[in-house]
């Protein structure tokens, strides 16, 4: 699975510790070297935890269905949705959470209904929108489980 970004690994490092291999990819090498150290001290035999470097917003290394599952959480754009959605095999899933609408931060929100027309080629399994009543556009928080569609 593949976490991006994943910040200081609180969902990398649980999922890790489940057995399960993870990537854990971030802009910030210290958040980065903060995931590995807390890894080694959680689990230091297991080797399913893996540290990347990468810029969310730039294509990023990984092979075309990669991934049984992508995990986005707190974290808002429309190129890091196109970026990872090839990255899920068929039948993988993406787990998609937009940060709240805290302060000023709504401004970067996405429209009602935006977020799943970015994801064509998936069945979106449960999808909650939160209109964000202080905003001046019609954009919303948004929580999203899709599953890749299995090619034809």
């Amino acid at each position: 699975m593949l976490d991006v970004p994943s910040g200081f690994g609180r969902h990398s490092l649980f999922l890790a510790a489940q057995g399960n291999r993870v990537v854990a990819a971030d802009i910030d090498q210290h958040r980065l070297d903060q995931s590995m150290a807390s890894w080694r001290t959680l689990m230091p035999t297991q080797g399913n935890f893996q540290p990347v470097l990468v810029d969310a917003e730039q294509s990023l290394p990984f092979s075309r269905d990669a991934f049984d599952l992508v995990l986005v959480v707190h974290y808002v754009s429309d190129k890091i949705i196109e970026a990872v959605c090839p990255l899920i095999c068929a039948g993988g899933f993406l787990i998609y959470e937009t940060f709240g609408a805290h302060g000023l931060n709504w401004r970067n929100l996405p429209i009602a209904g935006q977020t799943a027309k970015r994801v064509s080629e998936f069945e979106v399994l449960d999808l909650r929108e939160k209109p964000v009543r202080t905003a001046a556009e019609d954009v919303v928080t948004v929580k999203m489980l899709a599953r890749k569609l299995r090619a034809a």
